[in-house]
């Protein structure tokens, strides 16, 4: 496997820019712990929610979003808008959400399980192949 690069950055409470890059391969894990650090370096108990959301993709705070937020149980799409929602201070169109859910059910990243006309998804265990491959 070819290494990768992972690149986060964000601004603490008292407006410093903070880059940490992980080159080499990316796990779910290294993420977490990632994530994990910024939410103390930032001061913020909602760091691990938006800590993505500098990115001006709505692709990549909602992804951002599910899978801090969401990973332990089965959602809709309507309670991954509901998430993003409550983690960002803007509205998302249950359209647009259920178009990125379907890319990230293609990129591996999730389950999908339909029953009858519900549809749920649920953040898969393993390891997705690539987190940086999620951009749409």
């Amino acid at each position: 496997m070819k290494p990768r690069r992972f690149k986060l950055e964000f601004y603490d409470d008292e407006g410093v820019r903070h880059s940490i890059t992980i080159d080499g391969q990316v796990t779910r894990e290294k993420v977490g712990k990632l994530l994990d650090l910024v939410e103390v370096m930032a001061g913020t108990p909602r760091a691990t929610a938006s800590v993505l959301g500098i990115s001006p993709r709505k692709f990549d705070r909602l992804t951002s979003t599910i899978i801090s937020e969401l990973k332990q149980r089965e959602f809709t799409a309507s309670d991954a808008k509901k998430a993003f929602e409550t983690s960002f201070p803007e509205k998302i169109p249950l359209s647009t959400v259920s178009t990125y859910l379907v890319r990230l059910v293609e990129r591996g990243v999730l389950d999908r399980t339909e029953t009858g006309r519900n549809v749920s998804y649920r953040v898969k265990s393993e390891e997705p192949r690539s987190l940086l491959s999620l951009r749409p």
